[in-house]
């Protein structure tokens, strides 16, 4: 289990409406510290006017993928007229949903934006390296029943220690947030790479996994769990 302190990204006002404000605080101090902590490494990597951003491993390896890229967003949304952040890096923090309050000061990185944008390069290339499946594996889930369907979660729904493409299958078996017109939000199902059962919101998966990008273990364990429950129902 991870020890880090989970990412709050929703803002203080909804942190108070759902009684979580304590959770918020321990999240926000986290922030801070993570941006204080990227702000040293670069002072001390910062050499004849070369960064050596090798550093980002370590930083990562503290603070995990999701709060880092979180503190790298806001400092691109808090200067996104600035030319000196690359187009890519800009569209790539317009991805990630962060609330304006949570836009802080204390999130600010105080180094130059040439700086930062060659870490959230760096970053990215460390995240792209995990392979993880994104929404163009999907189809759309709008309007769908979700029983019987493999999901593919979201990668920030996954600790890092579990942020594998393996680990974002998962077979929905249950739940009123498989009926695209319930009210209800919670999907039941098991984790294909280890038949955990747990359930998740509808919100937490980026769609419906394709079928021409599902691994060979995946494909052949869905043929065996299909054919047991075919055997089971000529039994009865």
């Amino acid at each position: 289990m991870s020890d880090k302190i989970p990412l709050y990204r929703s803002s203080l006002n909804t942190a108070r409406h759902c009684n979580e404000v304590d959770i918020w605080r321990q999240s926000d101090l986290e922030n801070s510290r993570c941006a204080t902590a990227i702000h040293n490494a670069i002072d001390c990597n910062f050499v004849d006017n070369h960064l050596n951003t090798d550093f980002m491993k370590s930083i990562i390896d503290e603070f995990g993928f999701d709060r880092v890229t979180y503190i790298l967003a806001c400092n691109i949304k808090r200067a996104m007229q600035d030319a000196r952040y690359s187009q890519e890096n800009k569209n790539w923090s317009e991805l990630i949903a962060i609330p304006d309050s949570n836009l802080r000061n204390e999130y600010l990185i105080n180094n130059h934006p040439v700086l930062i944008n060659a870490l959230i390069d760096k970053t990215r290339i460390a995240f792209d390296e995990l392979h993880m499946f994104s929404a163009d594996d999907c189809e759309s889930m709008a309007g769908q029943e979700l029983t019987g369907k493999v999901l593919i979660l979201k990668p920030s729904i996954l600790a890092d220690e579990y942020k594998s493409p393996d680990n974002q299958l998962f077979l929905a078996t249950a739940g009123f947030g498989c009926f695209p017109s319930s009210l209800g939000r919670s999907i039941y199902g098991i984790f294909l790479k280890d038949n955990e059962y747990t359930s998740f919101y509808r919100q937490d998966f980026l769609g419906i996994a394709r079928d021409d990008v599902l691994p060979d273990w995946a494909k052949s364990k869905l043929e065996t769990q299909e054919s047991e429950s075919l055997e089971t129902v000529q039994q009865i």
